[in-house]
């Protein structure tokens, strides 16, 4: 009986190549940061020419910006993950818990995502990409003021941006170091701060 081995066409081969250069290039950024990856380390660690790389992406640059969506792809996971049919106070609040234990469990992500931006101007397609993460906790926000658990004289935009500088101040604090309050427990106790001024704000009958 004759079998026949199905030969992988040209677009599966550069799609497997494609995974093993940002593979590479996660690695890479990992262990040394954003000047560890150069397309020289990247050919040398894939055994391809540095050539190569450019016909799957336009640049180091290009390459970062896809990392940097796999790392909105699992903070959205995290997001997710939050019960939508929690009250939206509770809502709120789980998602900011959640965001922070994204950014302490996954390091090198949030920094590339948050802390570490190209001198380049982003492209508006990057910048929309990036911004749809944030559209979930819009999306909760939103649904909060339906339902009347929120104040509903406030932008959802304004909420929503509002909401993520002030948990994102804590968590950057908390990745790079730099918060004082560096145990598990206090850095809980600042959550609980923010999110009772959060709490305070956007109750229907809050502070105006």
């Amino acid at each position: 009986m004759l079998t026949t081995t199905r030969r992988a066409q040209p677009s599966e081969r550069g799609e497997r190549l494609k995974r093993r250069i940002l593979d590479a290039a996660r690695r890479l950024y990992f262990a040394h940061g954003s000047d560890g990856v150069s397309a020289r380390k990247i050919a040398t660690a894939v055994g391809v020419s540095p050539t190569a790389i450019y016909l799957h992406f336009r640049g180091i640059d290009d390459l970062l910006h896809a990392l940097r969506m796999e790392g909105h792809g699992k903070l959205a996971t995290y997001l997710r993950a939050v019960d939508p049919k929690l009250p939206a106070l509770e809502r709120l609040a789980a998602m900011g818990r959640a965001y922070h234990r994204f950014g302490l469990e996954n390091r090198h992500y949030y920094e590339l995502m948050f802390l570490i931006r190209s001198t380049d101007a982003p492209r508006r397609e990057a910048v929309q990409q990036e911004l749809f993460t944030l559209m979930l906790l819009r999306d909760a926000v939103t649904a909060g003021i339906a339902a009347g658990e929120l104040r509903a004289d406030l932008d959802p935009m304004v909420v929503t941006t509002a909401l993520w500088a002030k948990v994102h101040g804590v968590t950057a604090l908390a990745v790079s170091g730099l918060m004082m309050q560096a145990t598990i427990e206090e850095q809980d106790a600042v959550l609980v701060a923010v999110f009772d001024a959060i709490a305070a704000w956007l109750s229907p009958g809050g502070a105006r």
